[in-house]
C-alpha cells in the first residue's frame, strides 16, 4: 500500500524528506491553492505569498475537526475562542472566489510561510522535481 505524504510539503526539500522517511507520493494543498491556474480569487493567493511561516494559527483545537488557517480577523477571533462552530465556514464561496478574506476561514498549511511567489502548475511540478533530484543526488555523496 503507497504512503502519500501530505502536510507542509511545498518543495523539493519537503518532498525529499518525507520520500526518506518512507513515502512514496506527496500531496500539496497550499502550494496548488497559490498558483496560478488554481480558481481562488487572487486575495486568497496574495495573502499566502504575503503570511510568513507564523501566518497561520491552528483552529477548534477544542474541538473537531481542527484546521489551520491564515491568520486574520476572524481567525484571531476564532483563535482566542478555543472552538469554532461550523457556521464559520458557511461564507467560504466568499472567500474563495469573492476574495472577501475575513468572510470565512482560509484554509491553508503553515507551508504558506515557504511560498513566496505565483507561479504556474508546471513550473511549481518541474522545480519541486529538480530541487528533489538535486538533494537526492548530493545525499549519494554523502559517506557515512
Amino acid at each position: 500500500m503507497p504512503i502519500i505524504a501530505a502536510g507542509g510539503i511545498a518543495d523539493g526539500a519537503g518532498m525529499a524528506a518525507v520520500f526518506a522517511a518512507g513515502a512514496e507520493g506527496i500531496q500539496m494543498g497550499t502550494r496548488f491553492v497559490s498558483s496560478l491556474e488554481s480558481p481562488v480569487h487572487d486575495n486568497f493567493k496574495n495573502k499566502i505569498i504575503d503570511s510568513g511561516i507564523d501566518g497561520t494559527y491552528i483552529l477548534n483545537k477544542k474541538s473537531k475537526p481542527v484546521i489551520r488557517a491564515l491568520k486574520s480577523h476572524l481567525t484571531k477571533e476564532i483563535n482566542d475562542k478555543g472552538e469554532m462552530d461550523m457556521t464559520a465556514l458557511i461564507n467560504i464561496k466568499d472567500l474563495y472566489f469573492g476574495g472577501d478574506m475575513e468572510a470565512a476561514p482560509a484554509l491553508s498549511g503553515q507551508s504558506s510561510g515557504l511560498i513566496n511567489e505565483i507561479k504556474p502548475v508546471k513550473q511549481i511540478i518541474n522545480e519541486i522535481i529538480k530541487d528533489f533530484n538535486s538533494i537526492c543526488d548530493s545525499m549519494r555523496e554523502l559517506k557515512f
